[in-house]
């Protein structure tokens, strides 16, 4: 593995530089790889067991039969017991299931981002249509390729934008260009992967980035190094320099781009879910260790007082079932059941566990509340997710325009086209805004008022709809108000000319 080398921060006269932390840099890493880990749900997530074959000895030496007995290859998760044997923390191991919180927690924040598309304009270029209909070589569209970069991004925290530009001769016309789609493209680059990196202390744009990936060398798979700098690229294996070049953006090409705005690398919110999810795997795992050694109840048959003596416990055995008899004299043999009190504990904490990783998530922002909750504090719940979506989408943008204005210096023209991520999504419970609208008609609130909650309420439920759609509902509601009647005056509602509401989408 690349181990990182140098960290540093600036190289303006005013600047100041240091010989890394190495281990701040290393523990960032780690804590990367090991979200990448739990998103995927791979390496201890998912450990990997495999059964050998195993003699079974007779008590004088000979050979009884054999036996599969299991045991654990590579890394897991699951956090051994005291006195555990290998074989019974394998076995633990071979049937522990990892429920995906983190996926599906990024997702499902993804999916709220994705309900308002960005406006881009000044985008008619050929060149430029190019990209955003081809952004990263694959097929992917702009808006595919930032919702795929989003959700990673989530996970992490943290990741890095990289722009590149196809090698080969330069094309001789426009035509030629995007033929041979001479333009630049882009790729997301995972943080657990940086070895090393320089910052600039004014901007706080990256100087040069040194990234550990892996390519092709002689026909074989390896791990290089590749260093990115404001001038040019290099790819080395070890000291040996397998490529090289100059590139015309101007500025090093790998933008980094943070949940939280703040300066690389940082920590997501979401990865306290990781950490819950893995206390989770270990509290299923061990809860489920108890239901299968105490789940069944177990025989018991009174020896009599004269015959304690003369019992061996050890040479007693019996298979008690539908197909065998139990033979007894005495008193009755009866059944015990095991205290449900330790499986009744593990239920109590993965609830609790649960609960915490929806509350991380802002799940219950969504969800209608079981308990009396006032219209106060159900929009507090929404607008606490709004405004951790809006803050996502403001970064986003701020990654898009610079990411804009590269593409445009590697291809030699201004940097015209302005990209418009939306400030409010505008979450609601339309069914909460639906009984506030009917409190309003109740306390006397006049028509234009109503009017207008009316349409902010259809503009919440259809917000995915199209432009023509909104406009057809808009009107649809301004002639049903025409129809009503105003009680005191007998005419007609008059409706205002132009009513200005917030458009969203709905949880």
């Amino acid at each position: 593995m690349c181990e990182p080398r140098v960290r540093a921060f600036g190289n303006a006269p005013n600047s100041w530089r240091e010989p890394c932390a190495p281990m701040d840099l290393a523990l960032a890493r780690d804590r990367f790889a090991f979200l990448a880990r739990a998103f995927e749900g791979s390496g201890g997530f998912c450990p990997r067991v495999t059964w050998a074959s195993q003699q079974v000895l007779n008590p004088d030496g000979s050979l009884a039969g054999t036996r599969l007995v299991p045991s654990v290859t590579g890394t897991t998760e699951l956090v051994r017991y005291q006195r555990e044997s290998d074989e019974k923390f394998a076995g633990r191991n071979a049937i522990a299931i990892y429920e995906n919180h983190l996926r599906t927690a990024c997702e499902r924040f993804v999916s709220f981002l994705g309900r308002r598309r960005p406006q881009r304009a000044n985008v008619d270029a050929p060149l430029v249509k190019l990209f955003i209909d081809n952004a990263d070589l694959r097929g992917s569209g702009i808006d595919a390729f930032f919702r795929q970069f989003a959700l990673h991004a989530k996970a992490r925290g943290s990741l890095l934008l990289v722009i590149d530009k196809p090698e080969g001769a330069p094309a001789t016309s426009l035509g030629d260009q995007m033929a041979r789609r001479k333009v630049p493209y882009v790729r997301a680059a995972l943080p657990e992967s940086i070895e090393a990196f320089e910052v600039d202390s004014d901007s706080g744009l990256f100087l040069s980035v040194t990234l550990c990936v892996e390519e092709k060398v002689d026909g074989k798979l390896e791990k290089v190094s590749r260093d990115y700098t404001t001038t040019g690229w290099k790819v080395r294996l070890g000291e040996r320099v397998i490529d090289h070049g100059e590139h015309a953006f101007g500025a090093c090409p790998v933008l980094a781009y943070t949940e939280s705005g703040d300066e690389f690398p940082v920590v997501g919110k979401y990865a306290q879910i990781a950490d819950l999810s893995r206390r989770l795997f270990n509290a299923r795992s061990e809860l489920d260790e108890i239901l299968r050694s105490q789940t069944f109840s177990l025989l018991t048959l009174q020896v009599p007082q004269e015959q304690s003596s003369q019992f061996d416990a050890a040479k007693v055995s019996a298979t008690i079932g539908t197909h065998s008899m139990l033979v007894h004299g005495g008193d009755q043999p009866a059944f015990i059941a095991p205290d449900a009190s330790p499986a009744e504990t593990y239920g109590k904490v993965i609830d609790a566990l649960q609960q915490s990783i929806r509350r991380i998530s802002m799940e219950e922002s969504t969800e209608s509340s079981t308990g009396v909750e006032s219209g106060v504090a159900r929009r507090l719940r929404f607008e606490a997710l709004n405004a951790d979506i809006a803050t996502f989408a403001q970064n986003l943008q701020q990654l898009e325009m610079r990411m804009w204005e590269l593409f445009h210096r590697a291809l030699g023209l201004k940097n015209t086209v302005e990209a418009t991520w939306p400030t409010d999504y505008n979450l609601a419970d339309v069914a909460a805004e639906l009984d506030i609208l009917a409190l309003m008609q109740a306390t006397g609130f006049p028509p234009a008022a109503l009017n207008a909650k009316r349409k902010s309420i259809a503009a919440t439920e259809f917000d995915n709809a199209p432009d023509d759609v909104k406009v057809e509902i808009d009107n649809a509601i301004d002639e049903f108000v025409q129809q009503q009647v105003d009680p005191t005056t007998g005419l007609p509602i008059e409706v205002p000319p132009a009513v200005t509401v917030r458009t969203g989408a709905t949880a």
